[in-house]
């Protein structure tokens, strides 16, 4: 069946101009979408992530602050202090200035029956904590962080104003006397909305936002739109303690909260409805530690607004360009198709022998035109385009001369010569021009000629040899480091026909290596220089050591850190039982300062074994490893 050209170019001009644009709309784009889509998700964890570390470590330091006020000696007469002594009055200023430096609300101790004895807000002296479990808790020898609670005592609020309820927690550790009896608790008090502040420094978009929830699914931390939900009508205050993240439509809390007290970590970027109903992104993470959750939210359309205005652009293009292509091509087919049914005629009658005078005579100035003029000049064509090749490879030359890496041909075999080198790798060489190297024997670049032997080797083998550094020699003699990777060139038959590669001179990175590895074993040797023990060990009470340095081994009696490394760490404690006590108190605290126990060495030999070690965790909270100093004990 007969099927016109026309046709058929017209067809082709709208099928390949609208390809590209249809191929980008249904593969193309939901790929590119999908990936702008996973970009966001994956900001939204990394300033979810930032803000949980924040957070964690900020209550860490609470911890510290209160730990450093317990230590102080001084503090242990706290408990049983009265108004008027001039002890008590140096001891309340004291307090107040930890308050006033450190930015708490207040500070205050009290007795081992839950009695506060001296306390920065008077209102608090004299008040019994014993049922309190930030209390029993600090009584029972642990320092922890309480949940976010309204206050029982009138304090200044965002206002300015006192008041009774004010979202407020406690940071409580046990006091200790000499003896290390438990007498009572320090206590510190801690402005809810120094967390409100602290969540709303980090901001992202118009529509994002960042906010803690507790167990119950109460918002703990301000958000950064109060105003405008006080103007909704869904909070009266505040939203700390007052705004339960639910969902408004079914009443139950918004899917990022409910997976996130659960315990889990994760994201949603198919999107939720938020405490005010809009559709969001939300990522969030729980902090079991405080039992507290961070969820972080942006508004979808803003989230993905970019993946969607490209949806919008690239239909409006496939749009746009439709038509004028559909009434091109028509219009380009006639041009073109008519001309070349003219060629077809008269071809046909010079094909049949008929007129052999004939010419094609189609005076165009365009495609079809060049089309007839090639056919009569195909003889001065293909001298001219003999000249455009050999035009080309001149400019293939020069560009290979420009380059800064050395690009040769040698024969094959250990005796094969340079047969062509460019002008860097002249240079490189120790020569001025090229012609200079042609012809002189691969092997004397060498200092070791085992060298090339292993690479010709290499090549017979595999065809390639990439990243081969070997020491050479320059013309003038100078020793170079090079390093090469090379090609062997064979026949059709599987003959080695050439050796084709690239070289470079790397001798000043062969100096900073050198250089690098010097500092490494000074390092070293700076460590096997401590007197006291520097060790890696892995986390459990099953833990082995993974590093020891010099004074470390001889402490625990042996010659080397070689003879300990994958020794257990609990095998040195007389009592597996402290090392058990260690280990909890790493995996609770993180840290672990001064720690005494009785060890043994190699030999059995009895000693006190003085460690302070940190707990190292990975970016998922993970432990992964313990590293700390350790000393010998005995003689003090």
């Amino acid at each position: 069946m007969f099927i016109s050209i026309q046709n058929k170019i017209i067809v082709l001009l709208i099928v390949f101009t609208l390809l590209p644009f249809v191929v980008l709309k249904i593969v193309a784009f939901p790929k590119v979408e999908a990936d702008v889509e996973k970009l966001q998700i994956r900001h939204l964890s990394s300033a979810g992530h930032k803000q949980a570390v924040l957070v964690s470590n900020w209550m860490r330091e609470r911890m510290t602050d209160v730990l450093v006020i317990a230590d102080n000696p001084y503090m242990a007469n706290s408990v049983n202090l009265a108004k008027g002594d001039t002890e008590y009055t140096e001891t309340l200023r004291y307090l107040e200035l930890i308050a006033v430096e450190y930015g708490y609300m207040g500070a205050s101790v009290c007795d081992n029956k839950g009695l506060v004895t001296i306390a920065t807000i008077e209102e608090e002296v004299g008040r019994n904590l014993l049922n309190k479990d930030y209390i029993k808790n600090a009584l029972q020898g642990k320092t922890l962080v309480s949940s976010i609670m309204p206050s029982e005592v009138p304090l200044v609020n965002e206002f300015d104003e006192k008041e009774v309820g004010v979202p407020t927690m406690f940071v409580s550790t046990p006091l200790r006397n000499k003896i290390d009896d438990i007498i009572g608790v320090v206590v510190l008090r801690v402005h809810a909305g120094t967390l409100s502040n602290m969540m709303n420094s980090l901001k992202f978009g118009m529509t994002g936002e960042s906010y803690l929830v507790n167990e119950q699914g109460y918002m703990i931390s301000e958000s950064r739109f109060s105003d405008q939900l006080k103007k909704k009508g869904i909070i009266k205050k505040r939203c700390s303690l007052e705004l339960k993240v639910t969902d408004p439509e079914t009443g139950e809390l918004t899917s990022g909260v409910a997976h996130c007290i659960a315990g889990n970590n994760g994201f949603d970027r198919n999107g939720y409805s938020d405490y005010t109903g809009i559709t969001v992104l939300g990522v969030w993470h729980w902090l079991p530690e405080f039992k507290w959750g961070i969820i972080t939210e942006i508004d979808i359309d803003e989230g993905y607004g970019l993946a969607h205005n490209l949806h919008f652009i690239v239909n409006a293009i496939l749009f746009v360009i439709a038509f004028p292509v559909i009434l091109a091509a028509y219009l380009m087919g006639r041009q073109v198709a008519n001309p070349i049914l003219r060629l077809r005629a008269l071809t046909d009658k010079i094909a049949t022998g008929e007129d052999l005078s004939q010419r094609i005579d189609i005076k165009q100035k365009d495609e079809i035109g060049g089309l007839a003029d090639a056919f009569n000049k195909m003889i001065s064509s293909l001298e001219a385009n003999k000249l455009e090749l050999s035009a080309s490879e001149k400019q293939y030359k020069r560009r290979i001369q420009s380059l800064m890496e050395g690009i040769y041909e040698c024969g094959p075999g250990v005796d094969g010569v340079f047969t062509w080198i460019n002008q860097a790798g002249a240079e490189i060489l120790g020569y001025n021009t090229p012609e200079e190297v042609l012809g002189k024997k691969v092997e004397t670049i060498y200092i070791d000629l085992k060298d090339r032997e292993e690479l010709i080797e290499k090549l017979e083998k595999d065809g390639v040899s990439k990243g081969f550094v070997t020491h050479c020699k320059k013309s003038n003699g100078e020793q170079f480091y090079m390093e090469r990777t090379s090609n062997m060139v064979r026949d059709e038959n599987g003959n080695p026909v050439l050796i084709f590669g690239v070289f470079r001179d790397i001798t000043e990175r062969k100096k900073l290596e050198e250089e690098l590895y010097a500092s490494e074993q000074q390092h070293k040797a700076l460590l096997n220089s401590i007197s006291d023990g520097v060790y890696q060990c892995v986390p459990g009470l099953d833990g082995a050591y993974t590093y020891i340095n010099l004074a470390g081994a001889e402490i625990l009696g042996y010659s080397s850190p070689a003879e300990v490394i994958g020794t257990r760490v609990v095998d040195i404690f007389v009592n597996s039982q402290d090392r058990n006590e260690l280990i909890e108190m790493l995996n609770k605290e993180g840290v672990c300062r001064n720690y005494t126990a009785f060890c043994k060495k190699k030999n059995g030999e009895r000693f006190i074994y003085e460690v302070s070690c940190s707990l190292v965790r990975d970016e998922t909270g993970k432990p992964i490893m313990i590293e700390g100093i350790f000393r010998d004990m005995t003689d003090q």
